[in-house]
Protein backbone atom coordinates (compact mmCIF):
# COMPACT_ATOMS: atom_id res chain seq x y z
CA UNK A 1 0.00 0.00 0.00
CA UNK A 2 2.08 3.08 -1.02
CA UNK A 3 -0.03 5.37 1.20
CA UNK A 4 1.09 2.71 4.27
CA UNK A 5 4.72 3.12 2.58
CA UNK A 6 4.70 6.92 2.79
CA UNK A 7 3.24 7.26 6.06
CA UNK A 8 5.47 4.37 7.70
CA UNK A 9 8.44 6.32 6.14
CA UNK A 10 7.49 9.99 7.49
CA UNK A 11 7.41 8.83 11.05
CA UNK A 12 10.50 6.31 10.76
CA UNK A 13 12.08 10.15 9.54
CA UNK A 14 10.50 12.06 12.81
CA UNK A 15 11.94 9.21 14.96
CA UNK A 16 15.39 10.08 13.11
CA UNK A 17 15.49 6.79 11.55
CA UNK A 18 17.12 8.01 8.71
CA UNK A 19 18.12 4.58 6.63
CA UNK A 20 14.54 3.39 7.35
CA UNK A 21 12.97 6.52 5.88
CA UNK A 22 15.01 6.96 2.95
CA UNK A 23 14.66 3.19 1.99
CA UNK A 24 10.59 3.58 2.37
CA UNK A 25 10.52 6.71 0.23
CA UNK A 26 13.10 5.33 -2.55
CA UNK A 27 10.57 1.64 -2.66
CA UNK A 28 7.78 4.23 -3.88
CA UNK A 29 9.91 5.59 -6.32
CA UNK A 30 11.23 2.03 -7.55
CA UNK A 31 7.51 1.14 -7.65
CA UNK A 32 6.88 3.81 -10.08
CA UNK A 33 5.40 6.37 -7.83
CA UNK A 34 7.60 9.49 -9.03
CA UNK A 35 5.57 11.97 -7.48
CA UNK A 36 6.89 15.58 -5.64
CA UNK A 37 5.98 14.78 -2.34
CA UNK A 38 8.20 11.41 -2.45
CA UNK A 39 10.69 13.04 -3.60
CA UNK A 40 10.55 16.15 -1.55
CA UNK A 41 10.37 14.36 1.50
CA UNK A 42 13.38 11.79 0.21
CA UNK A 43 15.64 14.86 -0.22
CA UNK A 44 14.72 15.47 3.01
CA UNK A 45 16.14 12.52 4.63
CA UNK A 46 19.40 12.61 2.45
CA UNK A 47 19.86 15.99 3.62
CA UNK A 48 19.40 15.00 7.26
CA UNK A 49 21.69 12.15 6.63
CA UNK A 50 24.70 14.78 5.24
CA UNK A 51 23.92 13.05 2.00
CA UNK A 52 23.83 16.25 0.09
CA UNK A 53 24.82 15.13 -3.63
CA UNK A 54 21.20 12.51 -2.87
CA UNK A 55 19.38 15.56 -1.76
CA UNK A 56 20.37 17.57 -4.68
CA UNK A 57 19.11 14.72 -7.23
CA UNK A 58 15.51 14.50 -4.86
CA UNK A 59 14.86 18.35 -5.08
CA UNK A 60 15.67 18.77 -8.60
CA UNK A 61 13.85 15.99 -9.60
CA UNK A 62 11.22 17.20 -7.25
CA UNK A 63 11.16 20.80 -9.08
CA UNK A 64 10.93 19.57 -12.92
CA UNK A 65 7.64 17.76 -11.48
CA UNK A 66 6.61 20.98 -9.53
CA UNK A 67 8.89 23.89 -10.97
CA UNK A 68 6.28 26.52 -8.36
CA UNK A 69 6.33 24.63 -5.27
CA UNK A 70 8.14 26.93 -2.78
CA UNK A 71 8.99 24.63 -0.42
CA UNK A 72 10.89 22.61 -2.92
CA UNK A 73 12.72 25.80 -4.05
CA UNK A 74 13.32 26.61 -0.87
CA UNK A 75 15.32 23.41 0.53
CA UNK A 76 16.75 22.72 -2.65
CA UNK A 77 18.74 26.66 -2.26
CA UNK A 78 19.55 25.95 1.32
CA UNK A 79 21.46 22.32 0.39
CA UNK A 80 22.83 24.09 -2.51
CA UNK A 81 24.52 27.01 -0.25
CA UNK A 82 25.60 24.19 2.30
CA UNK A 83 27.29 22.08 -0.72
CA UNK A 84 28.62 25.38 -1.82
CA UNK A 85 27.04 25.18 -5.53
CA UNK A 86 25.27 27.31 -7.64
CA UNK A 87 22.56 26.24 -9.33
CA UNK A 88 22.28 26.57 -13.04
CA UNK A 89 21.09 29.86 -14.46
CA UNK A 90 18.09 29.93 -17.66
CA UNK A 91 18.02 33.15 -19.47
CA UNK A 92 14.39 34.84 -19.09
CA UNK A 93 12.59 32.66 -21.89
CA UNK A 94 13.70 29.65 -20.57
CA UNK A 95 13.44 29.98 -17.58
CA UNK A 96 9.59 31.23 -18.42
CA UNK A 97 9.16 27.82 -20.03
CA UNK A 98 10.62 25.80 -17.05
CA UNK A 99 8.62 27.07 -14.50
CA UNK A 100 5.41 24.79 -15.81
CA UNK A 101 6.27 20.82 -15.96
CA UNK A 102 6.10 18.71 -18.74
CA UNK A 103 2.58 17.45 -17.83
CA UNK A 104 0.94 20.93 -17.77
CA UNK A 105 2.92 21.80 -21.04
CA UNK A 106 1.14 18.85 -22.29
CA UNK A 107 -2.01 19.50 -20.90
CA UNK A 108 -2.26 22.90 -22.06
CA UNK A 109 -1.46 21.58 -25.78
CA UNK A 110 -4.12 19.32 -25.97
CA UNK A 111 -6.64 21.59 -24.62
CA UNK A 112 -5.52 24.34 -26.52
CA UNK A 113 -5.85 21.72 -30.11
CA UNK A 114 -9.74 20.98 -29.47
CA UNK A 115 -10.40 24.62 -28.47
CA UNK A 116 -8.87 25.79 -32.05
CA UNK A 117 -10.27 22.87 -33.54
CA UNK A 118 -13.45 23.47 -32.57
CA UNK A 119 -13.20 27.50 -33.19
CA UNK A 120 -12.32 26.57 -36.78
CA UNK A 121 -15.40 24.13 -37.03
CA UNK A 122 -17.65 26.96 -35.72
CA UNK A 123 -15.64 29.12 -38.23
CA UNK A 124 -16.55 27.68 -41.41
CA UNK A 125 -20.55 26.49 -39.97
CA UNK A 126 -21.26 29.85 -38.90
CA UNK A 127 -19.45 32.23 -41.44
CA UNK A 128 -21.01 35.35 -39.92
CA UNK A 129 -19.58 34.86 -36.50
CA UNK A 130 -16.13 34.99 -38.15
CA UNK A 131 -15.18 38.09 -37.25
CA UNK A 132 -16.49 37.87 -33.50
CA UNK A 133 -14.50 34.32 -33.20
CA UNK A 134 -11.44 35.90 -34.83
CA UNK A 135 -9.67 36.27 -31.06
CA UNK A 136 -10.63 33.39 -29.95
CA UNK A 137 -9.13 31.44 -32.80
CA UNK A 138 -5.59 33.70 -32.59
CA UNK A 139 -5.72 33.25 -28.35
CA UNK A 140 -6.01 29.51 -28.84
CA UNK A 141 -3.04 29.22 -31.42
CA UNK A 142 -0.68 31.66 -29.27
CA UNK A 143 -1.58 28.88 -26.44
CA UNK A 144 -0.73 25.89 -28.55
CA UNK A 145 2.61 27.22 -30.03
CA UNK A 146 3.72 28.76 -26.37
CA UNK A 147 2.65 24.61 -25.19
CA UNK A 148 4.73 23.51 -28.09
CA UNK A 149 7.71 25.65 -27.45
CA UNK A 150 7.92 24.63 -23.31
CA UNK A 151 7.51 20.49 -24.60
CA UNK A 152 10.36 21.74 -27.05
CA UNK A 153 12.13 22.56 -24.05
CA UNK A 154 11.84 19.99 -21.77
CA UNK A 155 13.08 17.94 -24.77
CA UNK A 156 15.61 19.21 -24.98
CA UNK A 157 16.39 19.08 -21.09
CA UNK A 158 15.80 14.48 -21.79
CA UNK A 159 17.92 15.57 -24.83
CA UNK A 160 21.24 17.15 -23.09
CA UNK A 161 19.86 16.00 -19.57
CA UNK A 162 21.20 16.87 -16.15
CA UNK A 163 23.21 14.90 -13.43
CA UNK A 164 24.14 15.48 -10.13
CA UNK A 165 27.60 14.84 -9.03
CA UNK A 166 27.06 12.38 -6.17
CA UNK A 167 29.94 11.55 -4.03
CA UNK A 168 32.59 13.92 -3.10
CA UNK A 169 36.14 14.51 -4.48
CA UNK A 170 35.54 14.26 -7.93
CA UNK A 171 37.80 16.23 -10.66
CA UNK A 172 36.28 17.52 -14.20
CA UNK A 173 39.12 16.00 -16.60
CA UNK A 174 40.95 17.26 -19.90
CA UNK A 175 40.10 13.59 -21.86
CA UNK A 176 37.97 10.00 -20.88
CA UNK A 177 41.00 8.78 -19.47
CA UNK A 178 42.22 8.35 -15.81
CA UNK A 179 45.79 10.28 -16.26
CA UNK A 180 44.30 13.35 -18.48
CA UNK A 181 44.99 16.35 -16.88
CA UNK A 182 42.63 18.01 -14.53
CA UNK A 183 40.48 20.77 -15.31
CA UNK A 184 38.52 21.72 -12.38
CA UNK A 185 37.06 19.97 -8.94
CA UNK A 186 33.66 19.43 -8.60
CA UNK A 187 31.47 19.48 -5.41
CA UNK A 188 29.58 17.35 -4.33
CA UNK A 189 26.07 17.73 -5.31
CA UNK A 190 26.58 20.06 -8.95
CA UNK A 191 24.73 20.25 -11.01
CA UNK A 192 25.89 19.55 -14.26
CA UNK A 193 24.52 19.06 -18.39
CA UNK A 194 26.16 15.87 -20.39
CA UNK A 195 27.07 16.51 -23.40
CA UNK A 196 28.49 13.09 -24.82
CA UNK A 197 29.48 9.71 -23.57
CA UNK A 198 32.49 7.55 -24.42
CA UNK A 199 32.18 4.16 -23.16
CA UNK A 200 31.86 4.60 -19.46
CA UNK A 201 32.97 7.68 -19.41
CA UNK A 202 30.66 10.90 -19.61
CA UNK A 203 31.62 14.21 -21.46
CA UNK A 204 29.90 16.96 -18.74
CA UNK A 205 29.41 21.14 -18.90
CA UNK A 206 30.09 22.44 -15.29
CA UNK A 207 28.97 26.53 -15.81
CA UNK A 208 31.54 26.66 -18.29
CA UNK A 209 33.79 23.97 -18.10
CA UNK A 210 33.29 21.16 -20.12
CA UNK A 211 35.32 18.12 -19.68
CA UNK A 212 35.37 13.94 -18.75
CA UNK A 213 33.75 12.01 -15.75
CA UNK A 214 33.21 8.98 -14.92
CA UNK A 215 29.46 8.00 -15.82
CA UNK A 216 29.35 6.17 -12.41
CA UNK A 217 30.51 9.87 -10.23
CA UNK A 218 27.00 11.43 -11.59
CA UNK A 219 23.48 10.33 -11.37
CA UNK A 220 20.57 11.98 -13.80
CA UNK A 221 18.15 14.42 -12.34
CA UNK A 222 14.74 12.32 -13.81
Amino acid sequence: DPNRTFVEAAKAYDDNQLADAIAGWQSLLDAGHIQPAVLYNLGNAHFRAGHLGQAIRAYRHAQTLAPRDPDIRANLTFAAQTAGITLPHRPPPLALLHNASRAEWRALAHAAYWILALLLAARLLLPRQRTILRPAIILALLLLLLSLAGLTAHHRLQHRPELVVIPPGQTLLSAPLPTATPLLDLPQGAIVRQRGQRDTWLEIQYQSTRGWLPATATAPTR
